[in-house]
């Protein structure tokens, strides 16, 4: 052989050595989370700054790497004024938040429910207020009289999922918030869902609720992925609360649970458990998807819940066939549902903040604490 052809058959090889190592799949390393996710309230306008500092101090410094804030309705929307809140932050509000999570390395995801929570107590939602159209029992309470129902009966109103307006209402709001953030996920709720399927809606009464809900997952996450934008949503409406005895809040107990196996599989799955830690993350996870366990103001449950990560994570390197698996338990994601400057203040050790803020506080530090302790192993 001459030296030309050795020097060509050498080159090959090499060319060769290094497509089969790009091939192979990154080492897997259990012990670190590539998501860290908090939820935080939208701020009140004057604490914008306040949260943008909080960001790129104490956030970056605890480990965050994903920041969730629940806008809700809680925006000046350019494309649809009258159904913002009348203490909503502007589009220069959030560009400052956001560029304050760009500066800290922290991936920024917008929050709006889509479907329940589009009424509080004895007040409808901004939404509702404008479009009244979308309810989807305009008969049932609120307004006034206001009759608590109690756990099983009435929680918060509902958007009908087959109003033929719902979607050219609802995606403007969803497309400017994309727009002006430049996110590439959109939590879009979906939790606590009551009434859905409601038996005298003139278009969704006498229908299959775990059809209507799949149907409804499956528009939203299709136009999402139009924007090129990951689709994260709460657990509970896929989880059979009788089945597992998780009942009507953290489950369902409206038989919506079937369309588990009726929606795209590449759905962020948010699996809020806030009294104690049910191995339903694995259940996600076999189901395929991927999965945050998602705890609140309840240390032992966020810790519990952290452990079934790791063990989850961990014995990826035990079994090759685990690895898929542990892939859909890519971290953990705490939810705070207080006011984001008395969580801060809270943070910070300030007088005044009240115990179920301290609670959360003290929850979120401790977890992320462990967080960081597994990644130096």
């Amino acid at each position: 052989m001459t030296r030309l052809k050795q020097i060509v058959l050498a080159g090959c090889l090499m060319l060769l050595f290094i497509q089969v190592r790009a091939q192979q799949p990154a080492p897997f390393k259990w012990n670190v989370l590539p998501v860290k996710g908090l939820l935080l309230s939208v701020p009140q306008r004057q604490d914008v700054p306040l949260l943008c500092d909080f960001i790129k101090k104490a956030l970056v410094a605890e480990g965050v790497n994903t920041l969730a804030l629940r806008i809700e309705l809680a925006y000046k929307f350019k494309s649809d004024p009258e159904v913002a809140e009348w203490n909503g932050i502007t589009e220069e509000d959030l560009k400052q938040i956001v560029q304050a999570c760009k500066e800290a390395k922290i991936r920024f995801i917008p929050t709006v429910n889509l479907l329940a929570h589009q009424s509080e107590q004895t007040e409808i939602g901004p939404l509702l207020k404008k479009y009244p159209q979308l309810d989807e029992s305009p008969d049932y309470n609120p307004p006034v009289p206001w009759k608590d129902g109690g756990m099983f009966d009435f929680y918060s109103k509902c958007l009908c999922t087959q109003h033929p307006d719902l979607f050219k209402i609802i995606f403007p709001l969803v497309d400017e918030l994309i727009e002006v953030t430049g996110a590439d996920a959109f939590h879009v709720g979906l939790d606590e869902a009551w009434i859905i399927g409601y038996n005298k809606c003139p278009r969704c009464g006498g229908k299959d609720p775990a059809e209507l809900f799949g149907a409804y997952v499956t528009a939203l996450h299709q136009h999402l992925k139009e924007k090129k934008c990951q689709m994260w949503m709460w657990s509970d409406r896929l989880i059979d609360g009788k089945e597992t005895n998780l009942l009507a809040w953290q489950a369902s107990m409206n038989n919506t649970a079937r369309a588990i196996d009726m929606i795209p599989k590449d759905i962020m799955i948010c699996d809020w458990k806030y009294e104690d830690a049910p191995p339903t993350p694995a259940y996600f996870a076999v189901k395929g998807f991927q999965v945050l366990p998602s705890s609140c103001g309840k240390e032992s449950s966020a810790m519990a819940q952290l452990e079934q990560v790791y063990a989850a994570r961990k014995n990826a390197l035990q079994a090759d066939f685990s690895r898929t698996l542990a892939e859909r338990m890519p971290g953990i994601f705490e939810t705070m549902w207080v006011n984001t400057k008395e969580f801060i203040d809270g943070y910070y050790g300030r007088k005044g903040v009240r115990p179920g803020t301290m609670a959360n506080v003290n929850t979120f530090k401790a977890l992320f604490a462990e967080i960081r302790k597994k990644e130096k192993l």
